[in-house]
Order: structure tokens, then C-alpha cells, then sequence
């Protein structure tokens, strides 16, 4: 397991409280993590990681195998066969082959998110394609199944590879023209459709654009076909609706992250794949038609419910909210105001979820609520969503999470010093800004693998990628985007007064964001007199982690949420503030 380090300058708060949020976390972390299958051949291949287990495996089994054993609300069970593969892999992408008998599969170890392509067949051992690794992105399968197509490299030094597996020999095709004029900033995936081999490009600002592979050169592709998938969102939940029937309804606080329709004995079958608190990732069978649409499950200890805070500009701002049962009144209000934990994202026309992870209900039955945030500058809205807080509007995004901050303490959900922010990414970009504009509102902070330099982007990993978002094409100046980049606010603080207390969690083997970055804002905070701590996890990257480590992680942030905002401890007493 990765250390756990803090920069000088003291413990940080809430260690006597980790032990028992680590039990917690353990104990809700006990269901299986399922992975959508794929299907080829009345034989399919999913991820599957059991309790204890630290990453999913890759498995397969015969398709009427698994549909029987994963029928919607039943209790699932492991089927079929692991597939061999390194030891200690990671996956991170894969695809069945035609004939349901081979898997091409990203792996990598846990300290880089750039796989190796390895082939994986039940009794056989894993071979490894040599000269080829990918960034997330999975192989294409000829439809002969003698060779791999895939898009090799990291952004945004990506080409196109296809590597024949009876004879090893290899082929690189160019990106389409328009494409390789660009440059940066477009993110690219692979497919096959109608047996021709198809490149999509999803480019800031723009709509996404298709090329398919016909006659040695790239030609536009046909417009997508709709999906036959639907969502139907209301306050009470979301109701799935295929071809605009409805066929499954989940709670407020789960989400439909993939799915897949095949047929099978003359009937269609949906795979969907969900996440939510308490099953962070169940994966349902569904016969079609269904012979019912049941309702979500609503488990009795918590509630899960839409609300929509008022924005200074008068705009709405969705929120999931999730609080314990018992801790409201009949009115549907908290009894008195509690601990609470805001989550946010706002970028990159990214759908913000509540986390479907175990540390959720293990907040929730400490007696803390838990709320995401739903702010400009995501995807929950759409296209216009994403704008209203991009490029020039980024700062919006920040003011969004302080005006719902003041929501929810007006309206009895907790108070500002209860208040702890929380941001993942360019979520922790957004925390952290909006604590310094806004110390007030807010009790404390957690900052995980942070943006925390939207002035200098090419510092990091990926930030060429990411200059549409922040305006760094042309809309925006950099003292318009130091306006709300933490690390430049921080630095001109002119007085710490009232500054929250900020947990700033940088991940050691982070391949997107410069951690150098979150050990200049901290340094700016403390010389500022202003109290905040670096927790690191030394082999952690931006990607997938080992179970163990986010366990570890997540009881030390939980303990520092439940210390800054005065959540009772076991013995009854209040946490003395940080």
C-alpha cells in the first residue's frame, strides 16, 4: 500500500477519528463492483472485483450463464471464468473478439495510466503486443478477428495502429486531415460500424465529428444513429426509457453510466450499468419488454432528493441531496442543521454525480448530509450548461458553489462553519477558489489531485487539452483567468482572516495535474498564516486506484471533514475545531 505523508506544520485534524471511518468505509464497501459486459458470440467477457480485491479482473462466461445470474434485483454472484493476466494489473479498457473466445485488453500497472495491449484467452497464457500502449482508448477487433485496430499513444500524440496478430507485423494510417492541422485539444476514440473502421473526435466548442476508413483514405461518416436509450429526470428520481418506453426507474442519487441492448432467444436484452451510494456499481439485466417497470429501491435508513438552489443571477442550480432518515422531520427538513459535505465539478461539460462510493453512506450514518452540487460549467443541462460557466464565465462556476453553500445554510441544512467543500480535479479547483472569494461560507476545504493553476496550463500533463475550457485559445487573458486560479488568489492574499481550514490531497504518480502546484498553494496559504495541509499519496495516480489505498485516503479525509465541521464523535462529544 502507498504512504500516507504530510508536509510540516502539524498532523492533520481528525486523526483520532480515521480508525473508526476506515471500519465504516470497509463495511459499505462490501458489494461487488460489476462492469457492463460485452457480447459476442452467446459468450461475454466483464470486469468483475469482489470484496478485498484491490482492482476488477477480467472475466467470461457463456451469455445465458451470466444473464441468469445477474437478473435485475437479484443478488449476483461471480460467473464463469477469471481470465489469466499479469499480476497486479490494472484494466483499463477492452474488447471481445467476434467470436466471444479472445479479449484485447489494456493493462497497466498502478502506477501509470498508459496500458500495454496484452491479448487474454481462458487457459492461456497472457500475451503482451509489444511497441504499443493507449490512453484509455479500446482496441477494434477486424471483423475476421485476426487484427487489432487501436489508437496508441497520449494525448495529444495519438496515431492510429493496426496490429496483425497472425503475423505481428504493424500499420499506422494518418489522422484525417483536418484533424492533424488542429493540433491539440480534441479527445479521439475508435470504433467499427457496418464493418469499416471509424474515428470520432470530440473537440471543445464544437460538435463532435465522425471520419470513417473507406478506400485508403478518411471520408465523412454518416450522422451517429440516436441512442435508444433515454432518461427521463424528475425529483424523484430518473426513469429509463428505451425507444420511449420505459423500462427501469432509479433514485435521485443513481446514474446510468453505460449500457448495452443484444439479442438473445428472440428477445432483446438491455444491460445497464448503474451507480449509486449504497451499489457503487451494479450492473442490471433486463428481458424486453419488461413485464413491469418496478420502482427505485429507496433504502429506508437514507434519502436521496432533488432540490434547486437560487443562484445570484437567478438561475437554478440542481442538488442532490442525501441525508440519513432520521435526522429529518416530517416536513422533509434536517431536524437541525448538520455536518455537511459539498461536492462539486462544474467543467468540462462533466455530469457531476453523488459519489458513488462508500464514503457516502459512511458520512451519512455518522449523522452528516451529503450534497453534489450540479454547477455551470458541467454537463447536467447540456451544451449550454457547459458554456454558461467556460472560458470567460469560469469564474460563475465558483460563484455558483458559494451561493448554494448559502443555500443550504439558509435553509437550515447546516451553517457555513459545518459547511466542508469538497472537489476532485477541476473540482478542486473550484473548492478552493471559491474558499479564498468566500471564506465565509464555508467551514473547510478538501482539495484532491487539484487544477490549482489555470494561469500556467502547459505545467500540466494534459493542460494543453484543456484550453478551450479555461479560454487560453484567444477569449480569456491570463489576469482574467488569475482572477479565480487558486494558486495566483492565494498568493495575493493580503490577510488570512477567516480562511477555512484546506486539506489539499495530491496523488504521487499523477500523469494529468502538476502536484507542484498544490505544494505552491499550500506554501501561500501558511505564509498568509492561513491553515492548511498536504496529504500524498505516493503511488496513487489520477486514474483507477488500488482499493486498500482510496480506503486509507477516504478514512483520512472523512476524519478531517468530521473534525473541521464539529461532527459528534463516538463518545457523544463534539470534534473541537481544527
Amino acid at each position: 500500500m502507498s504512504g500516507v505523508d504530510t508536509t510540516p506544520g502539524g498532523s492533520i485534524p481528525g486523526f483520532e477519528l480515521k480508525d473508526r471511518f476506515r471500519a465504516l468505509l470497509e463495511r459499505w464497501d462490501s458489494s461487488p463492483r460489476q462492469g457492463l459486459p460485452q457480447v459476442q458470440s452467446g459468450r461475454a467477457a466483464y470486469t468483475w472485483r469482489g470484496f478485498g480485491e484491490d482492482f476488477p479482473s477480467l472475466h467470461v462466461a457463456s451469455e445465458p450463464e451470466l444473464r441468469a445470474a445477474w437478473k435485475v434485483r437479484d443478488i449476483v454472484s461471480r460467473v464463469g471464468v477469471r481470465l489469466p493476466a499479469p499480476p497486479g494489473s490494472v484494466v483499463r479498457g477492452f474488447t471481445l473478439s467476434p467470436d466471444g473466445l479472445t479479449v484485447a485488453a489494456l493493462l497497466s500497472t498502478p502506477r501509470t495510466e498508459l496500458a500495454g495491449l496484452w491479448i487474454l484467452a481462458e487457459d492461456t497464457a497472457p500475451i503482451r503486443i509489444p511497441g504499443i500502449s493507449a490512453w484509455y482508448s479500446a482496441p477494434v477487433w477486424e471483423p475476421n478477428g485476426a487484427a487489432l485496430w487501436i489508437l496508441s499513444g497520449k494525448p495529444p500524440q495519438q496515431r492510429i495502429t493496426s496490429a496483425d496478430l497472425r503475423t505481428g507485423g504493424r500499420t499506422e494510417i494518418p489522422l484525417p486531415g483536418t484533424l492533424e492541422s488542429e493540433g491539440s485539444g480534441s479527445r479521439l476514440s475508435l470504433s467499427l460500424r457496418e464493418g469499416m473502421l471509424r474515428i470520432t473526435a470530440a473537440t471543445p466548442g464544437r460538435d463532435s465529428r465522425s471520419w470513417q476508413w473507406r478506400d485508403e483514405t478518411w471520408v465523412d461518416a454518416p450522422a451517429p444513429v440516436p441512442s435508444r436509450l433515454t432518461l427521463a429526470e424528475s425529483c424523484s428520481g430518473t426513469t429509463v426509457l428505451l425507444d420511449g418506453t420505459p423500462v427501469h426507474r432509479l433514485s435521485p442519487a443513481e446514474h446510468v453510466t453505460s449500457f448495452a441492448v443484444h439479442a438473445a432467444s428472440g428477445n432483446d436484452v438491455l444491460w445497464m450499468h448503474s451507480a449509486s451510494p449504497e451499489r457503487p456499481s451494479g450492473v442490471y439485466c433486463l428481458e424486453l419488454p419488461p413485464a413491469e417497470v418496478p420502482l427505485p429501491l429507496h433504502p429506508q435508513r437514507f434519502v436521496h432528493r432533488r432540490l434547486f438552489a437560487k443562484a445570484r443571477d437567478g438561475v437554478d442550480i440542481p442538488l442532490t441531496v442525501s441525508v440519513r432518515a432520521a435526522d429529518l422531520a416530517a416536513d422533509g427538513l434536517p431536524l437541525r442543521p448538520l455536518p455537511l459535505i459539498l461536492t462539486c465539478y462544474g467543467g468540462f461539460g462533466v455530469k457531476h454525480r453523488t459519489e458513488a462510493e462508500p464514503s457516502v453512506p459512511a458520512w451519512l450514518e455518522s449523522g452528516g448530509v451529503y450534497v453534489a452540487a450540479h454547477l455551470r460549467g458541467g454537463g447536467e443541462l447540456g451544451d449550454a450548461w457547459h458554456d454558461a460557466g467556460r472560458g470567460p464565465r469560469k469564474l460563475r462556476t465558483v460563484l455558483d458553489l458559494v451561493d448554494v453553500a448559502e443555500f443550504l445554510a439558509a435553509a437550515g441544512w447546516s451553517t457555513p462553519a459545518q459547511t466542508v467543500a469538497f472537489g476532485a480535479s477541476h473540482g478542486g479547483l473550484v473548492v478552493t477558489s471559491a474558499a479564498l472569494l468566500s471564506p465565509a461560507s464555508f467551514g473547510g476545504v478538501v482539495a484532491v489531485a487539484p487544477l490549482l493553476d489555470t494561469v500556467n496550463l502547459d505545467r500540466h500533463g494534459l493542460g494543453t487539452q484543456w484550453l478551450h475550457e479555461f479560454g487560453a485559445d484567444g477569449e480569456c487573458s491570463q489576469q482574467e483567468r488569475a482572477l479565480y486560479s487558486p494558486l495566483q488568489v492565494a498568493a495575493g492574499l493580503q490577510s488570512p482572516a477567516g480562511t477555512p481550514p484546506i486539506l489539499c490531497c495530491v496523488l504521487g504518480r499523477d500523469e494529468r495535474v502538476d502536484n507542484h502546484a498544490a505544494v505552491d498553494f499550500v506554501d501561500a496559504v501558511r505564509r498568509h498564516g492561513g491553515s492548511a495541509w498536504l496529504l500524498s499519496e505516493h503511488d496513487g495516480g489520477h486514474g483507477q486506484r488500488a482499493a486498500t489505498d482510496v480506503m486509507e485516503f477516504s478514512a483520512t479525509v472523512l476524519a478531517f471533514a468530521a473534525r473541521v465541521s464539529g461532527m459528534l464523535v463516538r463518545s457523544g462529544q463534539p470534534a473541537p475545531p481544527a
